[in-house]
């Protein structure tokens, strides 16, 4: 009796038992499912960030190499330049419009396949993309922007001062008188920044009642006065004009140093965002040789020409962007014909003269690139990445002429024998006037390797 008893207690000992047991269990998964649950979410979150992250460097070698791609086009059309300015006869043969063919098509990486395409065609991109170590997609674009003006021509530099002064005493040259400096002021790039400023407000306020009301009878030469003392040497400029107090007001400090990016606009205290965007496609912070005439805006053209009509306008786009004939100025005489016999618009001497004292301020215009934008779009998985270059091909500097020394000036004495075996060897000096500026057209203009300037990322 008393062993039947403790059997039934002992079962009821054991089944309390399981029954602590299995409510044991049961919480043990209850409190680890949400951390297994929490733990493996943030595995595959933390396995998607670096897979990203990885998609995203490469994404960043993709466009690097697209960059490189371009860098390496834009030598090739440098060689071809300087080969075709040294070979005059060479040069006859190609146009400029052909050459830029080296740069100004886009690139696209994988490089499509149509229909098109002839069986050699198809098996060498096949080739191409097997021998190709290059992930993801690439968008590749290099943009002419050599239509536009260097800003950092308002730049007053002491050095460049110095320099201009003694070229113009071994030059043997007058200093120019306050007249002749008046006149000058109309085609220098401050003027040209004053006018572009002024006639984009004017055209903005006409179709924006907002942004009439907002600048309407803005003073434009403070704030031409303030960038200039922004990029202007120390103790270069004699009056400010107020344009120092302003940056001590909002406590900037001025760069005094030449613009290396438009961006740096934007810090300038005076100068609202709105009128910057107006002007960024007509002016720059980096150099070019010339401005391109076959890039020309309609800002651009009113600037160069100021009485120029809104009719002559859109009449010298259509005549230069006709679809069924484009034209395209292989030189500044291309232009010139236009503007003079087939618009009517100015005549030769205007023409000549007005663009003659572009060029003495340092505003020259052909038909040459030599500033360009490189634009960058890699896509690898779900990175991309954008990358934005600006390339300038500098212009070989030509040496600076000595001055002549008093003894060098005077001939040596020869002997009989001396004098006339110089008589038989060398031919006769041409001194007149026409020699003289012949050789001066005929000294060509060599670029340097590409060089980025600028790079943007984003």
């Amino acid at each position: 009796m008393k062993l039947n008893k403790y059997n039934s207690l002992k079962k009821v000992l054991y089944s309390e038992r399981g029954s602590i047991a299995i409510m044991m269990v049961m919480s043990t998964i209850l409190i680890l499912t949400p951390i297994i649950i929490n733990f493996t979410y943030d595995t595959s979150i933390n396995k998607l960030k670096t897979m990203n992250k990885e998609d995203r460097f490469k994404a960043k070698l993709t466009a690097e190499s697209g960059l490189k791609f371009a860098m390496a086009r834009l030598r090739l059309y440098q060689e071809a330049y300087n080969f075709l300015q040294k070979n005059s006869s060479a040069k006859d043969m190609v146009k400029q419009e052909t050459l830029d063919l080296i740069w100004n098509f886009p690139f696209v990486y994988p490089i499509p396949v149509t229909e098109q395409m002839n069986a050699i065609q198809k098996n060498a991109i096949k080739e191409f993309m097997e021998e190709t170590v290059l992930d993801g997609q690439l968008q590749l674009t290099i943009e002419n922007i050599s239509n536009k003006i260097n800003l950092n021509k308002l730049r007053i530099s002491l050095l460049n001062l110095a320099i201009q002064e003694n070229d113009r005493i071994n030059a043997g040259k007058e200093e120019p008188s306050e007249a002749e400096r008046e006149e000058n002021l109309e085609y220098n790039a401050e003027t040209q920044l004053f006018n572009a400023v002024k006639n984009a407000i004017e055209k903005k306020s006409e179709t924006d009642d907002n942004f009439n009301a907002q600048f309407y009878g803005i003073e434009i030469s403070p704030l031409i006065n303030e960038l200039r003392y922004f990029i202007s040497d120390p103790e270069s400029i004699e009056d400010t004009a107020g344009a120092d107090r302003e940056f001590v007001d909002k406590g900037i400090v001025p760069k005094r140093a030449p613009l290396t990016s438009f961006n740096e606009l934007y810090t300038l205290p005076s100068w609202p965002d709105q009128i910057l965007k107006l002007i960024e496609n007509e002016f720059t912070v980096h150099g070019a040789i010339m401005i391109d005439l076959n890039k020309i805006t309609d800002k651009l053209l009113k600037l160069l020409i100021p009485d120029i009509t809104e009719e002559d306008i859109e009449e010298f786009f259509k005549y230069k962007n006709d679809p069924d004939d484009p034209k395209y100025f292989n030189s500044l005489d291309d232009f010139k014909n236009y503007i003079v016999n087939i618009g009517n618009i100015m005549t030769e001497a205007n023409f000549t003269e007005r663009f003659t004292k572009f060029a003495s301020q340092g505003l020259k215009f052909g038909h040459s690139p030599s500033l360009f934008k490189v634009l960058c779009t890699a896509t690898v998985g779900r990175s991309t990445f954008n990358l934005t270059a600006y390339v300038t091909l500098p212009a070989q500097p030509s040496p600076r002429p000595r001055p002549k020394k008093e003894d060098e000036s005077k001939p040596e004495e020869n002997t009989e024998s001396e004098q006339r075996d110089s008589d038989e060897e060398v031919p006769p000096a041409n001194n007149s006037t026409n020699s003289s500026t012949e050789n001066k057209e005929d000294q060509k203009t060599l670029l340097l390797k590409p060089r980025v300037v600028e790079i943007i990322i984003g």
